[in-house]
C-alpha cells in the first residue's frame, strides 16, 4: 500500500492552493471539515471557489496573482498545484519537495505526495474511504454512511468523555471500562457517576 491512511492535525495549518479552477475548488471543499486556512492564488476565479470563500471568509482567502515556475512560497504547510498547465504543476512540485512541503498535484497523482479520501463523519467518529476509482470510492461512501447510521452519535461523545478522564487520572482500568460501556445500550453522565465514579474521583474496581 504506496498510500497509507493517516489522521493529520489541520489546526493552524496553512494550505497554499494555486490555481483557481474547479479542480481547485473541488480539493478546498473536501477539505473543509478540517481546520486548515486556505491561500489561494490566481488570475482569475472560477464561480464555485468565490462561493466557497464567500461562505467561509475566516479560512478562505483569494488573491488575483499570475503564478509561473519561478514562483517561490514559504510559510505554508501544504501545497495543492491546481493550475490547468500541467508543466507548471509539475514545477510547483518540484519545488514544493525541495522545501520538504507535502503536496497534492491535480494534473499527475502520481507525484502527489498526499492523496484524497472521501470522509464519512459520524458526531467524533471519522472514516475514511479511498480507491483509485471515484465511482468505487462514491458509492462506498454511501454506504457506510446508511452503516453509521446504527451508531448514538450522544453515546460515542459520552465514551471519549469519560476515556479522556480516565487518561488524565491514569486509570489501570481505561479497557476494561471502555468495553463495558460499549455493551452498554445506553450511556449517560448519570450512568457513569453512578457506576464509576460513586465518589467523584475513583471508579471502582
Amino acid at each position: 500500500m504506496r498510500y497509507f491512511p493517516l489522521m493529520v492535525d489541520t489546526q493552524d495549518k496553512k494550505v497554499l492552493v494555486v490555481g483557481g479552477g474547479k479542480a481547485a475548488a473541488t480539493k478546498m471543499k473536501g477539505l473543509l471539515p478540517s481546520s486548515f486556512s486556505f491561500y489561494c492564488l490566481a488570475p482569475v476565479f472560477d464561480e464555485s471557489l468565490c462561493e466557497l470563500a464567500e461562505e467561509h471568509p475566516d479560512r478562505i482567502f483569494l488573491k488575483e496573482k499570475t503564478v509561473d515556475a519561478d514562483f517561490r512560497f514559504f510559510a505554508y504547510d501544504f501545497l495543492i498545484a491546481a493550475t490547468d498547465d500541467a508543466a507548471l504543476n509539475a514545477a510547483l512540485v518540484r519545488r514544493a519537495k525541495l522545501s520538504s512541503v507535502p503536496v497534492l498535484s491535480t494534473s499527475d497523482p502520481e507525484t502527489s505526495d498526499v492523496h484524497m479520501a472521501s470522509v464519512v463523519n459520524r458526531g467524533p467518529l471519522v472514516v475514511s474511504v479511498s480507491s483509485e476509482n471515484p465511482t468505487i470510492s462514491k458509492h462506498v461512501k454511501e454506504d457506510m454512511e446508511a452503516f453509521l447510521e446504527r451508531y448514538d452519535v450522544a453515546k460515542l461523545e459520552e465514551m471519549n468523555r469519560i476515556r479522556k478522564i480516565l487518561l488524565e487520572r491514569k486509570s489501570e482500568h481505561i479497557s476494561r471500562i471502555m468495553e463495558d460501556l460499549w455493551r452498554e445500550e445506553k450511556i449517560s453522565k448519570a450512568h457513569w457517576e453512578a457506576k464509576y465514579d460513586p465518589e467523584g474521583g475513583n471508579e471502582s474496581e
